[in-house]
């Protein structure tokens, strides 16, 4: 008996067996033969990947329109001579040394600086200068090099398009090579086998926003072999791809080049980690920089460097006190010498002041340029917290404020995607909350704002009432540079203007706050400057800070409004935004200097 049971068990777990190896076989055929060749945007094709895992592409030429800055120089796209490295190993150094001595020469290296220069590369690139800079060669330079064949040396026409320390990097956005984003924009084509799947296609900033017109079907890729890590096999399977296609078009920002060079320096020299810079022309509302922190090169682990940090809200502290002093102005529930006493404290509300021991007696204006919290919570009862809001809506916040309107058969399109809304009160809050209003007089509670909605509230203070929706584009031109759509000027539509004189005030506020005030750091500068600093808590045991600085200048003649945000930081003391906002305001004067003197 014992032995029939043992003899149906064996038997049994047999059979199971079988089944078991049965059903494997037919998920092996299922995944090579069916699954790879049927996906959806959530599923991957499996022998793409496959292949892509050990297939790796550089892009010489991205076949992309060009973004140029207001002056028609090239951010990204411009097609030069450029030298394309790949990593070399120890035998090629020694295979081809001499004429790895003969591109050195030419491109003005010794033999051992390009040999320090290229050791550190993990993938190829284009290699950089001395400085850092993307190098370009002249044709006989690119055709000397070329002459010597050398496996993983190049030197090809290309657009350098993906190089990681750009400028303006999360303005212009990134690309992707995304078969399910190609396949749902461009359906006719893709049906008609027209964009391969390693087609690439812009997914943030002007990429993303401009991605019809921007994409071109003319790539030039080199396609290599990896080996499992991803590591380039030098010399093996090396392959060009071109294809073509129409031209695109082109667009023209309202950056310039220089400006924003000088922001990101600023930025950079202070170590910010976390941060964002604006700067926007007064007279045409236009944006000439927009800078975020971190970027592709200073990332640190978990944060995303394609987030833009000019266009997220946060928590704006006493800058907002800008926006509190034109409602009080403006509806005359103050005068500019109305006298206040501030002993460090509002009881009622256990609000304290930045100085613990109050600023005393002191007149509006000079509560402003001392940042008083006493004072604009007072203030900000007297007004009221629909009046608040309705003036911060009337100044830009709280709503997206970049240019949106009908472009050809798009009657909303948006100049840049991802830019949020900030906030004045929450649904939650009451507007008749005196506490809360308080609050929010200071620019904390519910409040949040942008760099660039900071930027524009300053320059609406020379817009005679108005308050304009900026710019980062002016133009899209067509292949040989005829405009093809120019981007009209718009102002935000209001219920009333701000009066003029009320904003006269303010700006003469600003320049209290430089001369007698939180912005004195700035008397010494070369540029005479209008200004507002804030220092904003966050977070529920209020330890980490955003420290902010806003202004205009040069004041007898301003010509750009500025915001600096440094985000996140555990000193309130922390100076960096005003080191920083001085560097941006004398290095644009300072390049107005130059400009005039040629």
């Amino acid at each position: 008996m014992g032995m029939k049971k043992r003899q149906w068990r064996r038997r049994w777990i047999s059979a199971v067996l079988v089944v078991a190896f049965c059903g494997l076989l037919f998920r092996l055929y299922w995944i090579q033969q069916i699954a790879v060749h049927s996906f959806s945007e959530e599923e991957a094709d499996l022998i793409a990947g496959a292949e892509e895992q050990q297939r790796g592409v550089f892009v010489v030429d991205s076949g992309r329109g060009g973004i140029m800055d207001r002056n028609e120089t090239y951010l990204v796209g411009d097609k030069d001579w450029r030298l394309i490295i790949f990593p070399l190993s120890e035998n090629q150094w020694a295979a081809y040394r001499g004429k790895l001595e003969k591109v050195a020469d030419t491109i003005g290296y010794s033999y051992k600086a390009f040999r320090e220069a290229v050791k550190d590369l993990h993938r190829p690139q284009v290699f950089p200068d001395r400085k850092g800079n993307m190098e370009t060669l002249t044709e006989k330079q690119a055709e000397a090099i070329r002459a010597l064949k050398i496996p993983g040396v190049y030197a090809s026409r290309s657009d350098n398009r993906y190089h990681r320390d750009r400028l303006a990097s999360q303005l212009i956005g990134r690309v992707e090579r995304n078969p399910f984003l190609v396949r749902k924009q461009y359906p006719n084509d893709w049906d008609r086998g027209e964009n391969p799947n390693y087609s690439w296609v812009g997914v943030t900033g002007l990429e993303g926003a401009f991605e019809s017109f921007l994409r071109g079907k003319g790539e030039h890729l080199l396609t290599y072999k990896t080996d499992g890590r991803g590591r380039p096999l030098n010399g093996l399977h090396m392959m060009t791809e071109e294809s073509g296609g129409p031209i695109p078009y082109q667009i023209v920002t309202t950056l310039d080049r220089k400006i924003q060079k000088v922001a990101e320096q600023a930025l950079d020299k202070k170590g910010v980690k976390e941060g964002a810079i604006v700067v926007q022309d007064i007279s045409s509302g236009d944006i000439l920089a927009m800078v975020s922190r971190p970027d592709t090169v200073s990332v640190r682990h978990g944060e995303n460097p394609w987030d833009n940090r000019a266009l997220m809200e946060t928590v704006p502290g006493s800058i907002f006190k800008t926006v509190v002093a034109v409602a009080a102005l403006d509806m005359g529930k103050v005068k500019p010498g109305e006298v206040f006493h501030c002993d460090g404290h509002l009881g009622r509300y256990g609000m304290k002041d930045s100085n613990p021991k109050g600023h005393g007696r002191q007149n509006f204006a000079q509560a402003y340029a001392n940042s008083c919290n006493v004072v604009f919570a007072q203030v900000a009862e007297r007004i009221g917290g629909e009046k608040i809001a309705e003036y911060a809506h009337m100044m830009g916040l709280g709503q997206q404020i970049l240019w949106s309107g009908r472009v050809l058969k798009n009657p909303s399109f948006h100049q840049l995607p991802r830019e949020q809304s900030g906030l004045i009160f929450s649904e939650n809050t009451s507007k008749k909350d005196l506490g809360a209003v308080a609050q929010t007089g200071i620019g904390q509670r519910d409040v949040k704002m942008t760099p660039l909605q900071a930027v524009n509230m300053v320059t609406t203070l020379f817009q005679k009432g108005k308050t304009l929706n900026p710019r980062v584009v002016k133009e899209i031109q067509r292949p040989d540079g005829e405009v093809f759509f120019r981007f009209p000027h718009h102002a935000l539509k209001t219920k009333k203007k701000i009066d003029s004189e009320t904003l006269q005030e303010v700006r003469h506020m600003m320049r209290l706050a430089v001369t007698q005030g939180t912005a004195q750091s700035l008397k010494g500068s070369s540029v005479q400057m209008g200004a507002k600093t804030g220092t904003a808590q966050l977070g529920p045991d209020k330890t980490t800070y955003n420290k902010w600085m806003v202004g205009y200048g040069p004041y007898q003649r301003p010509e750009v409004s500025v915001a600096v945000l440094v985000r996140s930081v555990s000193d309130s003391s922390d100076m960096r935004a005003h080191e920083i906002f001085r560097q941006v305001m004398e290095g644009i004067q300072e390049l107005k200097k130059k400009s005039r003197d040629k």
